[in-house]
């Protein structure tokens, strides 16, 4: 990609929005009811390509099992409940009854954390561990001679681990050969002058599996995580190349016509742009406006 000249000496891409991003239509389209939205991480196939997460506070057990009974991942954040009442007892509770269900469940922290709480969501039987964190890194050096390595720590562990996030090729190369079983993509601290457009992001992350594919044999999941609140943009960050998108868990049933439902507008899109599966819909023509 051409770079811009930004002043002698230093020069930049320029980043694409999921907002710029089009999808053309294929010269066919396909029957809506053929649509299958499933996607596979690890071992564990999921109805749609929907991780849910709280907006404010973590899942309750009720609208963790209302998400994943659409077939959405839901995604309990371990380290505010830990906050809220450091009880493995009731950690383990909460995981079993949203298991009980026979949906299944996540659970989130954040890579300061992961070596003190892992354990915990492992003794609960949590399906997924996600370390995650405004940027994440395969490694954190110290001048005090410190250094966080989450491929030892991640190889280490008896269950399947997304991490992230990340908005580079060398940044999502690095966090996939940790070994773990997909990436979150999307970085966005505009306050502190960390932003890179999501669309840019998930093309770069997409460069990034296709090496590690190549070098490992291992296809390892994209989870776009950003401004993403309608079924338009669900279909746009696949179409660029994700595998599934990390959403409020409350925008399935979200009565605010401006949202819609992220589920039907998804399921139009790929029909009437002429493809019925998620990998199929990664290989569609866009363009940029």
């Amino acid at each position: 990609m051409a770079e811009i000249e930004i002043g002698r000496g230093k020069s930049g891409r320029r980043g694409i929005a999921l907002a710029d991003v089009s999808i053309v239509p294929a010269r066919r389209s396909r029957d809506r009811d053929d649509v299958d939205l499933s996607w596979k991480i690890d071992a564990y196939r999921l109805g749609l390509p929907l991780v849910g997460a709280g907006r404010e506070r973590p899942l309750s057990a009720d609208d963790a099992i209302a998400f994943g009974e659409r077939g959405g991942l839901a995604m309990v954040d371990l380290e505010a409940m830990w906050a809220e009442s450091p009880d493995a007892g009731a950690l383990a509770a909460h995981i079993a009854k949203i298991k009980g269900a026979d949906v299944r469940v996540a659970t989130s922290v954040g890579p300061a954390r992961v070596e003190e709480l892992a354990p915990h969501a492992i003794a609960a039987e949590a399906d997924l561990l996600v370390v995650e964190g405004d940027v994440v890194s395969a490694d954190t050096v110290s001048n005090s001679g410190q250094q966080r390595n989450l491929k030892a720590f991640i190889r280490g562990l008896d269950i399947p681990v997304v991490v992230g996030g990340c908005a580079s090729y060398s940044a999502a190369l690095h966090l996939m050969r940790t070994g773990a079983a997909g990436v979150i993509v999307g970085v966005d601290r505009s306050d502190l002058g960390l932003s890179v457009p999501l669309a840019s992001a998930i093309g770069d992350a997409r460069s990034a599996r296709v090496r590690h594919l190549d070098e490992t044999g291992v296809y390892c999941q994209i989870i776009a995580r950003g401004p993403i609140s309608s079924g338009a943009d669900v279909a746009r960050a696949v179409a660029c190349g994700a595998d599934a998108v990390l959403v409020d868990a409350s925008v399935l049933t979200q009565a605010d016509p401006q949202v819609g439902d992220v589920v039907d507008h998804l399921c139009d899109a790929m029909a009437l742009s002429g493809y019925t599966d998620l990998k199929a819909f990664q290989k569609a023509e866009v363009v940029v406006r």
